[in-house]
């Protein structure tokens, strides 16, 4: 692990702080991050909702809101047909409520992960026309071919496809209605999540109503957790989304989510993208991936209390499911890879089995990564079909690899340390050899991991003021990253190994005779080589934690030696 620490002059900080007024660390950090102009400072620290583009920047926005609102005069019915994931489950559930709130028949529509194939197809335009459905809306899922929106609209069915995914436009996009940021010309923020590009919808269409926005804003929190659920850049409207949604969660209009935080002893406490990620998008994702897809978009939808606590109760009970699923592949792969690397070090790693469900290879290809510090690839075959996982490691972009060889997928999507595909088994041994091929021919340098230092910070200078700094900075994620401090002559007086295989480890610490308590995730193997424990230099961030309900101080250690 490589650590790179290119630190901000003194007096450049000096003059941005006086002509910002605000601290010198927090200049510093805003600095590191490029923000250089006082109004880029006001709008990155106060992400206000009335910096969100105009979603009639996008080329079809007037078209999609003037086909709903065509619908809702006639008083016929819509359909939200979402994916089964967070996103799309999020997506679906917010756009349902706008929708409903504002007098529009709407129903929708989740497939089953199983069971069912993957977008808006022939089979689903006959099943939303045996109920009546004259408009159909996709969110974060896109359509499986012109042929099957062709079809929807020979038995009168009417398509709005709104996503995200694919990057470039095809020859027949002009024939429906498409809203999707990464295709689009007029649209400047290309980084939205499903569930972003459904509020933009529903923007158009209350500001086309003329309905306050506010309305929609009751709901942010849904789309909070879906774009969080989507890892997208922490940047731009993701950010205002991200920032205002977790204000949004602590007050929820959501009962689901009311119950949920009850559940997971959240009522009380600053949540975090960290919680979000952790606790209840996994509780969400669970129904999506084990259970039955369409209970995730009732949970945000349901009002009775009854209802709500047996959805909650499966979510539990899937969750469960879920991990015992990832721990017996997590265990069949790793005997996979042992038998054929004899200790060698691979480039990467891909396997295939017919045993594996595909709703959870994403979490123990995540895993392997970690362990073997190489893209990891996981493919759960079914009959003829293989749909494949991968996560990345050590900087390398999968998901650039993947468009040179996407002539080889059914379908491909992802970002770039986390990307998945569907391909036909015939095509699996090519996209093997491709794919290492490509590893093989990467520059070693720039594939190993860099740890980005933002400045020197010494454990005993933690106080109230730097953890306020950090706060104005969040919430953080993709593009936004945590910044991380230098400190050193530090000692290591206890470790406390924990997690599977021992990968984690906390303790306490001790600089200048003054001790602290601190967490290492994903770090036993930096450790274990390491022969003195005194005098250590560490990567790390402070982080508030409440124990026993009294505030205190954590170091988090991201890389040590």
């Amino acid at each position: 692990m490589l650590w790179k620490n290119n630190f901000i002059e003194d007096s450049l900080v000096e003059k941005k702080s006086i002509e910002w007024g605000i601290s010198k660390t927090l200049t510093r950090l805003l600095l590191k991050k490029q923000i250089v102009e006082k109004e880029e400072v006001e709008k990155f620290i106060n992400p206000e909702l009335s910096q969100l583009r105009d979603p009639f920047d996008f080329e079809n926005m007037e078209a999609a809101v003037s086909k709903i609102i065509e619908k809702r005069n006639s008083q016929e019915k819509i359909y939200i047909y979402g994916d089964y994931d967070v996103d799309g489950i999020s997506a679906t559930a917010f756009l349902v409520h706008v929708f409903r709130d504002i007098g529009i028949k709407t129903n929708y529509y989740i497939p089953n992960r199983m069971e069912e194939n993957y977008g808006f197809d022939k089979k689903t335009a006959d099943f939303m026309k045996s109920k009546k459905g004259k408009l159909v809306i996709t969110v974060d899922i896109g359509a499986n071919s012109i042929e099957d929106i062709r079809y929807a609209k020979s038995i009168g069915i009417d398509i709005i496809v709104t996503d995200h995914h694919k990057a470039e436009k095809e020859e027949f996009d002009d024939e429906y209605i498409l809203i999707n940021p990464k295709i689009s010309k007029t649209y400047k923020f290309k980084y939205l999540s499903g569930a972003g590009v459904a509020l933009k919808l529903a923007q158009g269409l209350y500001r086309k109503l003329g309905i306050s926005e506010e309305n929609l804003y009751k709901y942010l929190d849904i789309i909070m957790i879906g774009t969080v659920a989507d890892v997208v850049p922490m940047a731009d409207e993701n950010r205002i989304i991200i920032s205002n949604g977790l204000k949004v969660l602590k007050n929820t209009n959501v009962n689901g989510l009311f119950y949920l935080l009850k559940y997971l002893k959240f009522q009380h406490k600053k949540i975090t993208t960290t919680d979000v990620s952790y606790f209840i998008s996994p509780l969400i994702n669970s129904l999506g991936r084990i259970g039955i897809s369409k209970v995730g978009a009732d949970f945000f939808i349901e009002n009775d209390d009854f209802k709500i606590y047996n959805i909650i109760e499966e979510m539990k009970k899937m969750n469960k499911i879920r991990r015992k699923l990832e721990k017996k592949i997590f265990d069949e792969a790793i005997e996979i890879i042992e038998s054929y690397t004899d200790g060698r070090q691979e480039k990467k790693i891909l396997i295939k089995s017919e045993n594996w469900h595909p709703g959870v290879i994403g979490v123990v290809s995540s895993r392997l990564s970690i362990k073997y510090g190489v893209p990891v690839i996981l493919i759960a075959i079914s009959k003829d079909i293989g749909k494949a996982s991968c996560r990345s490691s050590n900087g390398i972009n999968v998901f650039n690899i993947f468009v040179d060889m996407k002539e080889n997928f059914i379908r491909f999507g992802g970002h770039d340390l986390a990307a998945g595909f569907v391909a036909k088994i015939e095509k699996l041994n090519e996209i093997e050899k491709i794919f290492s091929e490509k590893i093989n021919n990467l520059d070693k340098e720039k594939v190993q991991e860099i740890v980005e230092i933002d400045m020197k910070l010494s454990v005993n200078d933690i106080n109230k003021e730097l953890l306020q700094d950090m706060e104005k900075l969040s919430p953080y994620g993709l593009s936004n990253k945590q910044p991380l401090f230098l400190d050193e002559n530090i000692e290591i007086k206890t470790i406390e190994k924990f997690g599977v295989e021992n990968r984690h480890f906390s303790g306490v610490l001790k600089k200048n005779n003054k001790e602290y308590s601190y967490i290492a995730f994903n770090l036993s193997n930096e450790i274990k080589n390491i022969k003195d424990l005194k005098n250590l230099s560490i990567v790390y961030y402070p982080e508030r934690i409440v124990v026993k309900d009294k505030e205190k101080y954590n170091i988090r250690i991201k890389s040590i030696k």
